[in-house]
């Protein structure tokens, strides 16, 4: 990795942006001049390579193929056996041992604030990558925070999240991802206890979400809550 103190102003700018580094105002900042300005466009791409180059020694684990069944069917309403696994394994390829070590170094500075100190976090990215979502609980307020990274869904479809408890026998709705980029909102207690030990997954549902309470649409990703 380059040396720091070789690292031009610009550069140092878009390595910050990769990780997520920046504060709101810098990174809108930023955005603008990136739709402006190709050589900065390149630096980020470098500082992707870069970040991506960490864990090129990771190897790949394939997970026990019950893992997806088990999920889809809790997703669903259907009864399973009590399920301790991860879903990290399902949703891996290649790329995602790159982005976990991003995620774990952007973290703090993306969803700490001044009223937010999440004391869990979830990471949802859909196995295309054309979905990327990450959240966090607060339970000082039962705060949820959600940051939509990237993706957004096609006309007429909304984003639906769900709680999955880790031994719970169907999911629970959280609502639908408004427009508009990251939201914090209130949650209740029972669904704050679901949280420990439980998973995060987005499906795709018609417009103002799943009309049964259930997921009707497609799973596009799933994550299980750590402890930050």
């Amino acid at each position: 990795m380059s040396d720091p103190q070789d690292i031009p102003e610009d550069g140092a700018l878009a390595a910050e942006y990769v990780l997520r580094l920046l504060d709101g105002d810098a990174e809108r900042a930023f955005e603008a001049r990136l739709k402006a300005e190709h050589e900065l466009r390149a630096q980020v791409q470098f500082w992707e390579a870069e970040f991506a180059a960490l864990a090129a020694d990771v190897p790949d684990v394939a997970p026990p193929p019950a893992v997806k069944s088990r999920l889809l069917a809790k997703l669903h309403g259907e009864r399973a056996a009590p399920w301790r696994g991860s879903v990290w394994g399902w949703l891996a390829w290649p790329a995602l041992a790159a982005v976990a070590v991003v995620a774990f170094l952007a973290l703090s500075p993306m969803l700490r604030g001044p009223a937010f100190d999440p004391a869990f976090h979830a990471t949802l990215i859909s196995e295309d990558g054309a979905v990327h979502i990450e959240a966090g609980y607060a339970p000082d307020g039962n705060l949820f925070k959600v940051i939509p990274e990237q993706g957004a869904p096609m006309s007429g479809r909304d984003f639906e999240l769900w709680v999955i408890g880790e031994n719970a026998d169907a999911p629970v709705s959280l609502g639908v991802i408004p427009a508009g980029g990251q939201i914090t909102f209130e949650i209740s207690p029972e669904i704050a206890a679901m949280i420990e030990g439980g998973t995060l997954a987005v499906s795709d549902e018609p417009e103002g979400g799943s009309p049964t309470g259930a997921p009707t649409g497609a799973i596009l990703a799933a994550g299980q809550f750590f402890d930050v």
